[in-house]
């Protein structure tokens, strides 16, 4: 038994080890699955301020989780309603969704949100649920709910009007343009609590539900002194059609005389100076922004149920230049749109254009240069070869004969080594390029031949 006992423990490691494997993998499969989103739309595709929204959803969560499917379910409320339509909705949700799972659903603008509160727990169970666009969002409907949290659409009315009294000191009425659905009383709801506060200055008229062609008679008979606050999702032309909240603020501003002012970003460029405006694809990104969170597993009920918009002040330069207003009267940090571009940008050809010209120039000298030091270098270098080789010719002629020679002082032979010794014209023969011819001095021949006695040394 002595001998099994560690036979046994290594098996009790190994079992564990596989077993803490087979955990962390599950555990890496379940964060890293392919998450599920569902979007409620209240409205249907193609109404500029929800696509924003839906836009900035998702951007942010692809972004952020690249592998999530998201589906849209359109409800359809800006041409539908009434109690027969959302009976039939509730229940074709039930059916498309009831044996559906998703990780998470996003609900934006008012109508979506009123029946994921009503029926959510039906359709989608414990499904966490993330809100935005609902109009100034009373905190109150969250009380005892757990699982949902949001941003809530409050356009800045209070700012922007404050903006317009300032950018037009001498107003003395402001005319507010909008339609009469359930969005349009509840954004005048937020409005008319901006505007109580500015009463002893200002009057309002409130022109609700009109016609195209009685906003436009109106907008036309309006004079300085007057100024436009337009929120209107929609407006119906002289047949009931109706008429787009861009569209309609197109032609209303047109024919205004009086700046118009507005609360969404998404009229910005259609018509409206601007103001402290709702951004609907940044609303819609801040939402997708706290999905993400509750997607990679934290608890939606540590999340704050209720967070701002991030508005942001606004402007259409078209629009300033129209009203005469300077971009130094508008508040530090504001955006611009259709802001022409600088000069640089402006003449952005010619200045290329011309610093290609220079460049080209300048490319052209160097390699002028470059091929006038090639010459130069090349005459150099020839100069410098011939006057090598005249050294060289030189060098060849002379060998030079260095240290001292042992030379025998009565024969003047020298020695080569401790043995030899070798003729002097012989031996200097040998180490130098020197030549010998021989022939006799003068006063050799005098004492060798002319009979004279040789001097005595």
């Amino acid at each position: 038994m002595t001998r099994m006992w560690p036979l046994n423990r290594l098996l009790y490691v190994l079992v564990g080890v596989c077993l803490l494997g087979w955990v962390m993998n599950a555990d890496g499969a379940d964060t890293t699955a392919r998450k599920k989103v569902l979007i409620l739309n209240s409205y249907h595709s193609g109404y500029k301020g929800s696509d924003d929204a839906v836009e900035g959803i998702r951007e942010t969560l692809l972004r952020a989780l690249p592998e999530t499917e998201i589906q849209i379910e359109y409800l359809d409320s800006k041409n539908n309603s009434g109690k027969e339509f959302d009976g039939k909705l509730i229940d074709l949700l039930r059916f498309k969704y009831q044996k559906r799972h998703f990780d998470l659903i996003l609900s934006t603008d008012d109508y979506a949100f009123s029946v994921i509160e009503a029926h959510g727990a039906d359709l989608f169970g414990a499904t966490p649920v993330v809100f935005c666009g609902t109009n100034s969002f009373d905190r109150s409907r969250l009380t005892g709910k757990h699982g949902i949290v949001g941003i809530d659409e409050r356009p800045s009315f209070k700012a922007t009007l404050d903006l317009i009294l300032t950018l037009h000191p001498k107003t003395s009425n402001i005319v507010v343009i909008r339609d009469d659905s359930v969005t349009g009383q509840l954004n005048d709801m937020e409005f008319r609590k901006a505007a109580e506060q500015l009463r002893d200055r200002v009057t309002f008229s409130d022109w609700a539900g009109l016609r195209m062609d009685e906003f436009i008679t109106r907008v036309e008979k309006l004079h300085p002194g007057s100024v436009i606050v337009y929120f209107a999702s929609f407006v119906q032309d002289e047949n009931g059609d109706r008429v787009s909240s861009n569209e309609a603020l197109r032609r209303i501003s047109t024919a205004s005389p009086v700046p118009v002012y507005g609360g969404w970003e998404f009229n910005l460029g259609k018509g409206i100076v601007g103001g402290r405006l709702l951004n609907l694809r940044e609303h819609g990104a801040a939402a997708a922004a706290l999905a993400v969170r509750v997607l990679r597993g934290e608890s939606i009920d540590a999340l704050p149920p209720v967070s701002p918009s991030p508005n942001k002040d606004m402007f259409d330069y078209n629009e300033l230049r129209r009203f005469g207003i300077a971009q130094g009267e508008l508040p530090a940090d504001s955006i611009i749109v259709n802001k022409p571009p600088g000069y640089l940008w402006s003449h952005r050809v010619e200045i290329l254009s011309t610093i290609s010209v220079l460049l080209l120039l300048a490319l052209t000298m160097s390699f002028v240069k470059l091929v006038n030091s090639r010459k130069n270098l090349q005459i150099h270098r020839d100069a410098l070869m011939q006057r090598n080789e005249e050294l060289e010719k030189a060098l060849s002629k002379v060998k030079v004969l260095e240290g001292i020679i042992p030379v025998c002082m009565y024969c003047k032979k020298v020695r080569k080594d401790e043995q030899s010794w070798q003729q002097m014209e012989s031996y200097i023969s040998q180490h130098t390029e020197a030549q010998f011819s021989h022939g006799i001095c003068p006063t050799c021949f005098d004492d060798n031949f002319s009979g004279k006695k040789p001097k005595q040394l």
